[in-house]
């Protein structure tokens, strides 16, 4: 209950993050660029591999 009342007040501090994934065309090629997901609340971030950071939040809306 503590935790969701300190997010509901800050936010996510996106901590638990899955292992860095990219996407895969129909035939098994990588296409786009690497991405994280937070395990907490579902928000996708980009994923610099070379610097091994997460940066922006992507847009999954379609």
């Amino acid at each position: 209950m503590i935790d969701r009342l300190f997010n509901f007040f800050f936010g996510c501090r996106h901590r638990t993050l899955s292992r860095p994934l990219s996407a895969l065309t129909d035939a098994g090629i990588p296409h786009g660029g690497a991405y994280v997901v937070c395990l907490d609340c579902g928000k996708h971030f980009s994923y610099d591999p070379r610097q091994m950071k997460m940066g922006k939040e992507i847009s999954t809306s379609k």
